[in-house]
């Protein structure tokens, strides 16, 4: 695949991921980012790509604007279009007063495009892939 491709299908999927979440559940988008074709170039950094996907992702508005779960859909399909085994994982902290929620894609033990320490207080309600 050249590169063009290869961007072409980050853009796509930068797009579809956000718009099928409004449509879709979240196992079926995730079953979308699970069949997307991956690349036979060599694999770009994971750092690299996460920041490609905030950076794509903070300038569109609407159904595809930059959320903990948007940016993580479409990294989590990115990175295994380059190659990779990623981890969507979404967790839950706080009290019922005080709840919140976030998602997040690790390699291995390390979540990829969240700064080091922001996910350990988070409890794992889901876990996908890899």
């Amino acid at each position: 695949m050249s590169r063009l491709g290869e961007r072409m299908l980050a853009v796509v999927a930068t797009i579809l991921f956000p718009v099928a979440l409004r449509f879709l559940s979240l196992p079926a988008v995730l079953a979308l980012c699970d069949r997307w074709p991956a690349t036979t170039r060599t694999a770009h950094p994971p750092h690299a790509l996460a920041l490609r996907v905030r950076r794509w992702l903070s300038r569109g508005r609407g159904p595809w604007a930059s959320t903990c779960l948007t940016r993580s859909l479409v990294l989590y399909a990115v990175l295994r279009q380059h190659g990779y085994r990623p981890r969507f994982i979404v967790g839950v902290a706080g009290a019922e007063a005080r709840f919140g929620a976030h998602a997040w894609v690790t390699l291995g033990d390390t979540a990829v495009g969240d700064p080091r320490g922001v996910v350990d207080r988070y409890t794992k309600l889901l876990s996908h892939g890899a």
